[in-house]
């Protein structure tokens, strides 16, 4: 057999240790457990394996800062030795049982249907339990039955998911916890030594952060002992970091809801709520119960929490589409948890817990890999957790299960990593018309037509995005002086908008009544009226002056989103434009009616008006001015903010905005389109990393 593989996981003991000197505490009163960190060769390999097996090790909420601490010498030689990220970002909600199904399977926790800790199903009519093995739970491909299905054979220990029926790895060990750490490892060196046959090739450890290091060394020292250390690639993570608590800022819901609340709460830094849908008669009913909840708890100034519909909660999460989550989501400010009750805060005595947005600091996770493999002495930036299955299938050589990762994301762990996949058309898009020729519509008034957008370009401004292979739609382009306009000729809508952005033409103020259309594109005079007082226009350049007046980039949307919410949008542009001078845009409408951050069908689309809009600013962090020709020291900030939304819990506009950015990829993945495709400027793995990178506040 060509290769074979192992999952051998080590349940976290004590998965309280909220802060470090716990750890350390606990490390010396164990100390007779663990060896002593001594250097070793970890290259030296004694055995011989057609594809190395890979061993994943992960510790439940060993936070990124907690290895500033110089008490982890074994763990630093594993640094310095092989590749390792500058933290790991998990995913949200950044618990123990959702992050390590995620990190098998590289799905969301609304694809793979692990949601939390503790959730109801109304399908299977029961609640989840961490004990459960019955199918249904547990959703996706982990990567032991990706390896199984390869004709691999692969060893769990104590890995969420292990038993679920049907899913089932070569070996297992139901959990104990009596069981010592040394008896898992040398359990697990056993497992290595077994004939081809029956070996595996992929082991999995999971292992609390106390005595970690001490751990580690005994780990690594029985693989050295055996002559296998060099012989595999090995993964050390943890599924996510640690947030001390403060228990004066808990929020007790039953002082918003009132004692006769009666639908399911689940507690804990992140609490949900779900209605009881079989107690109403329709659909109309629980928004109107989901409506009457959240005027209960709403504009709160984000002092303690923030609190969502499920289908609004920022596309960055990608948790939305699963029944299993329920209706509302409150998701407390480090440090705080939300209870239903007062007696349940008095029963809750950890010191730190885990859950909260998954971009925070406390929330870092670790990630350090060497092996024959993995790249030598080698920093790489942050990534998101559900990158890692592909990188597991690369190293293990079998094909991936569907997945939300993005391919070729943690290529650059790799010793030798192969030719990136190529996802867009590399040449430009055609032309919409061979001629433009500029409208009015019937109602415009004090109108010109501004020839000059198209006409007698002194410099004409090149795209820097391409069409996926995934778009179904037809594209072409109208190349105009300063900017480009992406239209869809199948759906007879515009994809994208991208264009310069100079202060000297930002107007505070903008000609509603002048509207143009484009002759043989729009093809008729279709120039669009509100619908009725509730509804405004908007134009996907902003207040950028002579463009403004494109029907192809207006948009018809809800006038408390025209009134609220864009204003924060052009307000902050302004002052970027005043900090940075010129800026270069992205901007477009969004149809993903319940809010999964997948596109819609056509046939939705068709039907329906879009349910966001996306907006990127885009400046040179190191030059003076970005003009048609971008620079490789890019910097941005994107977001997808939902039309129908508002600034429900009454947010500072740039809080607002900071907690609807989302990663270029989640745009491209709703519109079909794909950034930084110029290979002159970025290459390969420098787009992926931007694309992929999920913004901080700056």
């Amino acid at each position: 057999m060509w290769g074979m593989i192992i999952l051998f996981l080590v349940v976290a003991v004590i998965i309280f240790a909220s802060l470090y000197v716990i750890a350390r505490l606990k490390l010396q009163n164990h100390s007779d457990t663990v060896q002593p960190s001594v250097h070793y060769d970890l290259s030296i390999c004694k055995r011989k394996f057609n594809v190395p097996p890979l061993l994943i090790v992960s510790s439940d909420g060993l936070r990124e800062s907690y290895l500033n601490e110089n008490v982890t010498p074994t763990i630093q030689r594993l640094i310095d030795y092989g590749t390792h990220s500058k933290y790991m970002l998990p995913t949200f909600p950044s618990k123990t049982f959702p992050n390590h199904y995620t990190i098998v399977t590289g799905l969301y926790p609304a694809w793979h249907g692990i949601v939390d800790n503790s959730f109801y199903d109304s399908q299977l009519k029961n609640f989840f339990k961490k004990s459960a093995n019955e199918s249904g739970w547990y959703l996706g491909e982990p990567i032991w039955e990706t390896a199984k299905k390869a004709g691999l054979k692969s060893g769990v220990f104590f890995w969420p998911g292990r038993t679920a029926l049907g899913k089932l790895p070569n070996y297992w060990v139901k959990y104990n916890k009596s069981i010592p750490f040394t008896h898992r490892v040398d359990t697990l060196t056993d497992w290595l030594k077994l004939p081809d046959d029956e070996r595996p090739s992929l082991v999995q450890v999971r292992t609390a952060m106390i005595l970690m290091d001490g751990m580690i060394n005994y780990l690594i020292n029985r693989l050295v002992e055996e002559g296998l250390m060099g012989c595999i690639n090995f993964i050390l993570l943890s599924d996510h970091g640690m947030q001390q608590m403060d228990k004066t800022r808990s929020v007790i819901a039953e002082d918003y809801l009132g004692p006769q609340f009666s639908d399911l709460f689940f507690p804990g830094v992140v609490a949900r709520i779900k209605i009881n849908q079989t107690a109403h008669s329709s659909q109309n009913d629980v928004d109107n119960v989901v409506n009457d909840l959240i005027s209960k708890m709403e504009c709160q100034h984000g002092n303690n929490y923030l609190m969502y519909r499920k289908n609004l909660v920022p596309i960055r999460f990608h948790y939305a589409d699963s029944l299993r989550i329920g209706d509302i989501i409150i998701k407390g400010r480090p440090g705080v948890c939300i209870f239903q009750s007062g007696k349940e805060k008095e029963s809750y005595k950890l010191s730190g817990d885990h859950g909260y947005d998954n971009r925070i600091d406390s929330m870092r996770a670790i990630f350090i890999a060497v092996g024959p493999d993995i790249a030598l002495n080698r920093k790489i930036d942050d990534f998101q957790n559900i990158e890692l299955y592909n990188l597991f299938t690369y190293l293990l050589r079998i094909a991936a299960a569907s997945n939300n990762g993005t391919n070729g994301t943690l290529f650059n762990v790799l010793r030798n990593p192969p030719a990136f996949p190529i996802t867009a058309i590399d040449r430009p898009s055609e032309q919409c018309t061979e001629k433009i020729n500029i409208k009015m519509c019937s109602f415009s008034r004090d109108c010109s037509l501004m020839d000059d957008t198209y006409r007698n370009c002194s410099t004409i401004l090149r795209s820097s995005v391409s069409v996926t292979y995934d778009f179904e739609g037809e594209l072409c382009s109208l190349q105009l002086c300063d900017a480009i306009i992406h239209f869809d000729k199948k759906s007879r809508k515009t994809v994208m908008v991208e264009g310069i952005l100079r202060n000297s033409v930002w107007m505070q103020e903008i000609k509603k009544n002048c509207v143009t259309f484009v002759d043989n594109v729009t093809q008729t005079n279709s120039c669009e009226n509100p619908k009725n007082e509730s509804y405004s226009p908007i134009s996907l350049f902003g207040n950028l002056d002579r463009y403004y007046t494109y029907d192809l980039a207006r948009l018809m949307v809800p006038k408390v989103f025209a009134d609220g919410i864009w204003q924060y949008v052009l307000n902050e542009t302004a002052e970027y434009l005043v900090k940075y001078g010129n800026l270069r845009f992205f901007s477009g409408a969004v149809y993903d009616q319940n809010g999964d951050g997948v596109r819609d069908s056509d046939y939705l689309i068709r039907k329906s008006d879009p349910s966001h809009l996306f907006f990127v600013l885009m400046w040179c962090e190191n030059s003076a001015l970005i003009g048609h020709t971008l620079c490789k020291d890019i910097a941005f900030v994107p977001y997808i903010l939902p039309f129908n939304g508002r600034n429900l819990n009454c947010l500072k506009p740039s809080e607002y905005l900071y907690d609807n950015t989302v990663r270029m990829r989640d745009i491209e993945l709703l519109v079909g389109m794909e950034f930084f495709a110029n290979r002159n400027i970025w290459s390969d793995a420098e787009a992926i990393q931007l694309r992929t990178l999920l913004p901080q506040r700056r």
